[in-house]
C-alpha cells in the first residue's frame, strides 16, 4: 500500500513539474504500462498469448471519437467506449478460445490486422484520412490523469488476482484446465470474466489515447508495433505481474526518448536489437527486488 500510495502522490504533482515534453513522455509510459496490465489478464491468469489484444484498444479508440465528435459527454463517450469493445469481444470468445499458445497469438493479431484494413475503408471512421478531434488545451494534462487512473486501478486489480482465491483458480486453470474441470471447476465463466475485464480497459485506454492524441488514424490505433511494444513488456514482467509492467514501461519510454533524440536516423534498429538482447537474457522475465 505504501509503494501504491508513493505512486498515486508522485504522479499526482508530476504535471505540476514538468514541462511539456516530459508529461509527454510519462504519459506514454503509463499508456503502455496500462496496455501490459490489459493484456496481463489473459496472459499472465490464463495463459493466452494476447498478442493481438490491440484490436480492442483501437475500437475504443474509434468508439470515443465517432461519439465525442456527435457532442457526447467525454466520460460517456469512454464508458461507451469500454462497454463496444467488450460487446465485440463476447461472441468471439467460443471461437478464439479453440485456439492454443502461439495459434491463438496468430489469431488475435490476425483480427487485429483485419480490423485496421475495415477501419480504413468505411467511411464512418475517417477511411485512410483518419478522425480528427476537437479538444481543450488541457487535453494532455486530463489524458495523464485518465492513464495514471487506470494504470492504478489495473495495478490493484492485478495485485488483488495474485493474492485472491479468484487468481489462484484462473493459475489452476492455466496450468491444466482438465484437471482444473475434474475438480468441478467450470474455466468458461472466468474466461469470460477476464476477456470482458481486459477489453473493457483497453476500451477505455483507447479513448483516452484520442484524448492525448487528438487524432487517430487505422495504422496507429490497430499498429502490430503497439502489439509488439507490449508483448515485450509482458514477457519482462513474468516474474513480477504487479510491479513489473509498470517499471518495464517506464525504462522502455525512458530508453526509447534517449535513442530517439541520439540515433534519429537509426533509433528503430536499436531499439529492436535492444529488445531482442533483453528477450534472450531474460527470457522468463525478471523478478523486481520487493514485487
Amino acid at each position: 500500500m505504501l509503494k501504491l500510495f508513493i505512486l498515486v502522490i508522485a504522479g499526482a504533482v508530476f504535471p505540476l513539474l514538468a514541462d511539456p515534453y516530459w508529461l509527454r513522455v510519462a504519459s506514454s509510459a503509463l499508456l503502455l504500462s496500462s496496455l501490459a496490465y490489459s493484456h496481463n489478464l489473459f496472459f499472465h491468469f490464463l495463459g493466452y498469448p494476447t498478442f493481438g489484444g490491440v484490436a480492442f484498444f483501437g475500437i475504443g479508440a474509434y468508439t470515443f471519437s465517432i461519439l465525442f465528435s456527435h457532442h457526447l459527454p467525454i466520460y460517456a463517450s469512454m464508458l461507451l467506449a469500454g462497454i463496444l469493445s467488450s460487446l465485440f469481444a463476447i461472441p468471439l470468445l467460443p471461437v478464439v478460445l479453440r485456439l492454443k499458445s502461439h495459434y491463438f497469438a496468430i489469431g488475435t493479431l490476425a483480427l487485429q490486422i483485419t480490423l485496421m484494413e475495415v477501419a480504413e475503408n468505411l467511411s464512418i471512421t475517417g477511411g485512410t484520412k483518419g478522425y480528427a478531434l476537437k479538444v481543450s488545451e488541457s487535453s494532455n494534462l486530463i489524458a495523464f490523469y485518465l492513464f495514471l487512473f487506470l494504470t492504478v486501478i489495473l495495478l490493484i486489480y492485478c495485485a488483488f488476482l495474485e493474492r485472491s482465491i479468484l487468481g489462484k483458480t484462473l493459475k489452476a486453470i492455466k496450468e491444466d484446465e482438465e484437471a482444473a474441470q475434474t475438480l468441478g471447476i467450470n474455466s468458461m465463466p472466468y474466461k469470460m470474466l477476464m476477456l470482458i475485464s481486459m477489453t473493457f480497459s483497453l476500451g477505455l485506454l483507447g479513448g483516452t489515447f484520442s484524448i492525448w492524441s487528438a487524432y487517430i488514424d487505422a495504422p496507429t490505433v490497430f499498429s502490430p508495433v503497439l502489439s509488439v511494444k507490449t508483448f515485450f513488456i509482458l514477457i519482462l514482467s513474468m516474474k513480477a505481474p504487479v510491479l513489473g509492467p509498470l517499471l518495464w514501461s517506464i525504462l522502455f519510454e525512458l530508453i526509447f526518448e534517449l535513442m530517439w533524440s541520439s540515433f534519429p536516423q537509426v533509433h528503430g534498429l536499436l531499439l529492436g536489437i535492444a529488445i531482442i538482447l533483453l528477450i534472450l537474457i531474460f527470457p522468463k522475465g525478471v523478478l523486481w527486488k520487493g514485487s
